[in-house]
């Protein structure tokens, strides 16, 4: 359905380091908040859902000042299927509302967690609390990992939130006319709301996990939960549903330059190489809009061998990292140019335009290549 907002009047902040994408605090941020931003009031929908084939919707997240992921939601024939949670439970709530007024009111009997990231798993506990409670899947690398590190991975979310909250608090004072105070005002309260509401949450685990091949078969169709190989993360998982050719690929695939800071970059590509191998056309990302066709999957998987090989032969050369950030930028990668490969960055600019930017797209995909090759150069031999 059309979306009836302006996402260009909000600027977005992600916790934590995983969406190298995201916004930071600086001077540079604060200088395109006051040219961007509106004194929008909070939306009380936080998700567009968007129908791409029979039963098969994407839910894309409306800005907040912290990042929620995209949910895909598979309606069955008794019940639903729900592929991510989102960074809090009242934003998975919220989400089960809207689909119960937009979609069906059919109960949520499937949740799916693609990988551990707090924007994808951290809103577990409100499926937990719906009558009766569905079942929540997820790779056993997942589990372990939630299992392990995830209350110190909320802790880490909630202290960078009140950080960032009285970052917002201090530039109340300086605020360049009503619109930025009353900006600075809402993404102040936003952050705090957030880290209230995360204080005292425990992870919650997967019920039924699997290594790398899990089939639910509902009537009319089935589901392939499917582990090709780390990438993003060490535990990505996709849904892939054959009789739609549709793919819900978490952060495996996104609509932006993809992130590394918790990824292996030398194997992605060819975990792409495997998750080709299955049937499907659009690709349902976790964050960015539907990709209609698996031309974008291609691009990332392109920018991603190119960004290796130019960090691998920059390392082998004798370059320090910074000096190897300093070769390898959006201008000497022909991936994120308009030739062969379709115009990846302009593609990227796209999906960044749906999201409420911290400082000007440009510097976005700068900042997001930079990370990369840290990424690369750490894992480069």
């Amino acid at each position: 359905m059309p979306m009836a907002h302006s996402r260009r009047n909000f600027v977005q902040l992600a916790v934590g380091g995983w969406i190298s994408s995201a916004g930071v605090l600086d001077q540079a941020f604060f200088r395109a908040a006051r040219a961007r931003a509106q004194a929008a009031a909070a939306p009380t929908t936080l998700f567009d859902i968007q129908r791409v084939a029979e039963d098969t919707y994407l839910a894309l997240a409306r800005p907040a000042a912290i990042i929620n992921c995209n949910a895909v939601i598979y309606v069955n024939a008794r019940d639903v299927l729900v592929v991510d949670t989102h960074s809090k439970p009242s934003a998975a709530a919220a989400l089960v509302a809207q689909i119960r007024r937009e979609i069906t009111p059919k109960p949520v009997a499937y949740v799916v967690n693609t990988h551990f990231h707090y924007d994808h798993a951290q809103g577990t506990r409100a499926y937990r609390e719906l009558a009766p409670a569905p079942k929540v899947l997820a790779s056993e690398v997942t589990r372990s990992i939630l299992a392990e590190k995830g209350a110190k991975l909320v802790q880490a979310s909630v202290e960078n939130a009140l950080r960032n909250a009285e970052t917002y608090r201090r530039c109340l004072g300086s605020a360049a006319g009503a619109e930025e105070r009353a900006f600075c005002k809402r993404m102040a309260g936003e952050l705090e709301d957030f880290a209230r509401e995360m204080k005292s949450y425990v992870p919650e685990l997967p019920d039924i996990t699997f290594e790398r091949d899990l089939i639910l078969h509902e009537r009319n169709r089935d589901y392939h939960l499917v582990f090709r190989g780390r990438a993003h993360t060490a535990s990505d998982i996709c849904v892939v549903c054959p009789q739609t050719k549709s793919v819900a690929t978490g952060d495996l695939v996104v609509g932006f330059i993809p992130g590394m800071g918790d990824g292996f970059p030398h194997e992605w590509p060819t975990t792409l190489d495997h998750l080709a191998e299955l049937p499907f056309e659009q690709v349902l990302p976790g964050h960015g809009p539907l990709q209609s066709d698996r031309s974008r999957f291609h691009q990332q998987k392109a920018y991603i061998e190119e960004l290796n090989e130019a960090v691998g032969r920059a390392k082998r050369g004798g370059s320090s990292l910074e000096e190897t950030q300093r070769l390898v930028t959006p201008g000497t990668l022909r991936t994120l140019g308009d030739g062969a490969f379709g115009g990846y960055a302009a593609k990227a600019e796209s999906a960044y335009r749906m999201l409420p930017p911290g400082t000007p797209i440009a510097q976005q995909i700068a900042a997001s290549v930079k990370g990369n090759v840290a990424a690369s150069y750490a894992q480069s031999v």
